[in-house]
């Protein structure tokens, strides 16, 4: 019996994966099923637009616009979740904490050094990539630097090079498994905890303050025309939420699992030259 609801489980949570999955894939047909009905909606009616001085509008575009934002970031971080529960993101997590695990503790000064050595040959690749993209060489750079002349569009080329920055890495970016990585290991993420928390809570603040100040009443002469037109208002916030749910989904699979994977070539890398 306990098999069998274990298993019950199991597929229910496989159906919900793929139902999940599957509307990420044809999120384009459902907008664009959405977009018609409201065309077909329209197109049996008479429309016109209420300016920004009308008082109803403005209140209707307030409280929109921060029922889209809500929906879009709520949807986008369950999107995110469902990506996390994909083959991809799980194979791309377990690759990396088993080289994670190789890293001993006592290579901590060597791999700051693998770090900057690797910052530095990063930059030089980049840098590299775009003069030979225009024609131009290493050796014609190191000329520029000692000041000989070029003409303006090798000139406008040296320019750019010369501001390239490296990009900073670090042991605490490659080793830690967080999303978000800060510019030093040594910054006591303590002392931003208030900030940070009173930060995330300004949209919720801010949704508060709206959602206690609406007043409602109920719209004389209800009719066919105007449940359209609330249809119509309602329409976009759908469109909103599936985007909001296929970019998180998207934002996993395509950046956060490249950037494991990315991780993971880096230690990789490390362990060899190691």
């Amino acid at each position: 019996m306990k098999n069998k609801f274990e298993y019950g489980l199991i597929e229910a949570e496989n159906i919900i994966k793929k139902s999940g999955i599957a509307l990420i894939n044809n999120i384009g047909k459902v907008v664009a099923s959405i977009t018609l009905t409201v065309a077909v909606m329209i197109t049996f009616t008479e429309i016109s637009f209420a300016g920004f001085e009308n008082k109803s509008f403005t209140g209707s575009l307030i409280v929109m616009l921060i029922c889209a934002y809500l929906i879009y970031f709520s949807l986008e971080d369950a999107g995110e979740k469902l990506g996390e529960e994909s083959d991809e993101y799980r194979t791309a997590i377990e690759n990396y904490k088993k080289t994670r695990e190789k890293v001993d503790a006592s290579g901590a000064l060597r791999l700051r050094e693998f770090c900057i050595e690797y910052s530095k040959t990063e930059l030089e690749y980049r840098r590299d990539n775009l003069l030979i993209t225009y024609g131009l060489s290493r050796e014609d750079y190191e000329k520029y630097l000692s000041g000989e002349q070029f003409d303006k569009e090798n000139l406008r080329i040296f320019k750019r090079a010369k501001k390239m920055k490296a990009t900073p890495l670090t042991p605490k970016t490659i080793l830690s498994g967080e999303k978000r990585s800060r510019k030093s290991e040594l910054i006591n993420p303590q002392r931003h905890k208030t900030s940070i928390m009173f930060l995330r809570l300004i949209p919720s603040t801010i949704c508060m303050t709206v959602t206690i100040s609406v007043m409602l009443s109920a719209k004389d002469g209800l009719n066919a025309a105007t449940v359209i037109e609330g249809i119509i208002k309602l329409s976009t916030l759908p469109i909103i939420g599936f985007r909001g749910y296929a970019q998180g989904f998207g934002f996993v699979r395509n950046s956060l699992v490249p950037w494991i994977e990315t991780k993971t070539r880096l230690l990789e890398n490390y362990l060899s030259s190691a």
